[in-house]
């Protein structure tokens, strides 16, 4: 049993979750040799810098774009750096941990919560690809392509393994985090705060942009292997830090999901958690094929982006 002093609670991970992590890990882990060996088959200038409509955006537009937006992620998480937050989460009736303890997210803990890392992931990736963009655009006739085959692997690989999990924060959010919460007695004004809202939807929103309106980065199944990896990460992460998140040393999380006491319950959330990432990577590699079969102009690309966005999207009670 995994006890910290003062708490009688075992809050170890079950061994049917530990096993499924693993497996999810070992599973992802195989597949990265095949991904890696063809990924300059699509990692390429014309993929990763090329505007969607070329006749409304052009390269130097679309790059300076993507570090707008890069810029945009990375005040918002400056900006929530600053603000002081408490949560209570509200844990499922089967669960042995406290609860009403306060959990303080403010500040750099802010940054330790899975949506804090997928936004800067993004931030990252819009940096990452503006910047490479704006490269290609300036020196086009003097490229030496071989001497940018990493660059073009990575912005390629930033953006496939993000976008599945822009999408997973955005859905968990809409559909698990903020229901729970109205049924619990804390309220959902945590969720209401300015810098939440902005970074739980447009996270998505912006995802579903890049793919949908501005540029052409490829997603393939091939490639599918990143996003779980990160996830699996999180998930380690959140295990450790659930004697720290609060001085008492009590075990605590902050999604009500990862609830180690859960038993089963934990593991079928693992599982769901994964499935809908997985539906959503499967979306995007899609998102192409579905938007050609519908007819293709702007008009139907952005009708598309705003109704995924409204499905995946919640801003108020």
């Amino acid at each position: 049993m995994n006890m910290k002093k003062g708490s009688a609670i075992d809050s170890s991970p079950s061994t049917h979750s530990v096993a499924f992590v693993l497996a999810v890990l070992v599973a992802s882990i195989a597949t990265i040799p095949n991904a890696f060996s063809s990924i300059d088959s699509v990692a390429t200038i014309y993929n990763c810098t090329e505007p969607l409509f070329p006749h409304l955006l052009s390269r130097s537009m679309l790059g300076w774009i993507r570090i707008a937006l890069a810029v945009f992620i990375f005040i918002v998480t400056a900006y929530r750096i600053t603000q002081s937050e408490e949560i209570r989460p509200n844990y499922l009736k089967n669960s042995k941990l406290k609860r009403g303890i306060p959990i303080n997210v403010g500040g750099l803990r802010g940054q330790l919560m899975f949506t804090s890392w997928s936004w800067n992931l993004l931030g990252v990736s819009f940096a990452f690809s503006g910047l490479l963009t704006l490269y290609v655009d300036q020196h086009h006739d003097t490229l030496d392509m071989s001497q940018l085959k990493w660059a073009f692997r990575t912005s390629t690989l930033l953006f496939e393994t993000v976008a599945p999990l822009t999408m997973l924060v955005s859905v968990v959010v809409t559909y698990a985090l903020w229901p729970n919460a109205l049924k619990g007695g804390n309220g959902t004004d945590s969720f209401k705060r300015t810098s939440i809202l902005i970074q739980h939807n447009l996270n998505a929103i912006m995802s579903l942009l890049e793919i949908g309106f501005l540029g052409k980065f490829p997603v393939r199944f091939d490639d599918m292997a990143l996003a779980p990896i990160f996830g699996v990460v999180y998930i380690f992460f959140s295990w450790g830090m659930r004697f720290s998140w609060v001085s008492s040393k009590e075990p605590q999380f902050v999604y009500f999901f990862l609830d180690t006491t859960l038993g089963k319950t934990s593991t079928y959330a693992l599982m769901g958690l994964v499935a809908v990432l997985i539906i959503f990577y499967s979306l995007f590699v899609l998102i192409d094929d579905v938007l050609s079969f519908l007819g293709g102009g702007v008009t139907m690309h952005l009708g598309i982006v705003t109704a995924l966005s409204c499905l995946v999207c919640r801003f108020k009670d």
